[in-house]
């Protein structure tokens, strides 16, 4: 007799299934035979590279459109739009208390983060053979010396170097007669008083020197005795400009687009504490900016020729600085300069020798007082 075999039986979950066994892998062998070992470079031969600070996103172009005004009246509720960045690999971040229009870091390389100036300066340098005035572009570079020849003697007379020493000749043989355009035939009559004061007028009438005004101030010089009071003496020949114009020039020049116009705390992890900390090193990151930049945004008046200005307020940290500055090597020939610079920059770009970040904005006359 036939059977029919019996069905499967249908699978149990009384007993989980048996795990599949599986060969570790096997060790990575050096060609000696011995197992491989990583190696990691000791922590102080790591070099650590500088590095920015996370970006702020930036909003959309719509969000920045202010909505046409519809029939029916509503009420607006302002809310403070806060934005806080995520940390960097140092574990610092940004707490911006309005989110920014614009963010300068976000744009900044690994060469200007560095210590090294060379190359974040280089392009604010100006040529070794080109004069540092130029108000016009047709004039040749050895303006305001009729050739090239007197221009390169006379840069070479006002190095600034009133003991020229060996050093001092070899290179005017290398540099002057030893240049190609050099002709000695351009030399025939040639006078250093009549060609320096060409250069003196020729700077009297340069574009820097038209933007000041000449003013005379009267101060109040005592007398030494408190029965005799003092007596008022004029100062003539102070030198100024405008701080509205020396603005709209920082505004203008080539380190613009690296202006902080909204202000943030800037905060760090504590890798002791385990707690964070605030970090102070630059004005835009300090509370009295952080103070007037929210003060402007309540209750900043319109300019009154513009009074649907939709454009974006903000606050330029204006930082003067003075301090006397000789004019030769020898003797006591001096001047006292008033620069301004904008404490929307950072103190890194600021600190640059050929930056320009400083506008010259007054000079005080050196008088005798008989």
């Amino acid at each position: 007799m036939d059977v029919d075999p019996l069905p499967p039986l249908p699978p149990t979950h009384d007993s989980p299934p048996e795990p599949e066994l599986t060969e570790p892998p096997l060790p990575i062998l050096t060609p000696s035979g011995r197992p491989y070992r990583e190696r990691r470079l000791p922590r102080r031969f790591v070099d650590t590279l500088p590095e920015a600070l996370a970006p702020a996103s930036m909003p959309q172009e719509s969000q920045l459109e202010a909505e046409a005004p519809g029939p029916i009246r509503r009420v607006l509720l302002i809310v403070r739009d806060r934005l806080v960045t995520t940390a960097n690999s140092f574990g610092v971040w940004r707490d911006y208390p309005r989110r920014p229009t614009i963010d300068p870091d976000g744009s900044l390389s690994l060469e200007e983060l560095s210590n090294s100036h060379r190359v974040a300066s280089k392009s604010f340098e100006m040529p070794e053979d080109r004069p540092a005035s130029r108000p016009e572009a047709e004039r040749p570079f050895y303006w305001p010396c009729p050739n090239a020849t007197i221009w390169r003697v006379m840069a070479w007379l006002n190095n600034g170097k009133t003991a020229k020493s060996e050093a001092e000749a070899t290179a005017f043989v290398e540099t002057v007669i030893h240049a190609s355009d050099f002709n000695k035939d351009e030399l025939i009559g040639f006078n250093a008083h009549r060609e320096n004061q060409r250069l003196d007028e020729a700077l009297s009438r340069a574009a820097l020197k038209s933007q000041f005004s000449e003013s005379s101030v009267d101060i109040l010089v005592p007398s030494g005795d408190p029965k005799v009071p003092a007596k008022t003496f004029s100062v003539p020949g102070l030198l100024h400009r405008k701080l509205t114009s020396v603005i709209i020039d920082a505004f203008n020049d080539p380190l613009s687009h690296l202006l902080h116009f909204s202000p943030f705390k800037l905060f760090c992890h504590n890798p002791l504490t385990k707690k964070q900390e605030r970090i102070f090193g630059e004005l835009y990151t300090s509370d009295s900016f952080l103070e007037e930049h929210e003060e402007v945004q309540r209750h900043g008046k319109l300019p009154p020729d513009d009074l649907g200005c939709q454009r974006e307020k903000v606050v330029a940290a204006l930082m003067i600085s003075s301090d006397a500055t000789h004019l030769t090597d020898f003797g006591i020939a001096k001047a006292w300069p008033f620069y301004l610079m904008l404490g929307n920059l950072s103190k890194y770009f600021r600190s640059l020798p050929n930056s320009g970040a400083m506008h010259h904005l007054a000079y005080i006359p050196s008088v005798c007082c008989l």
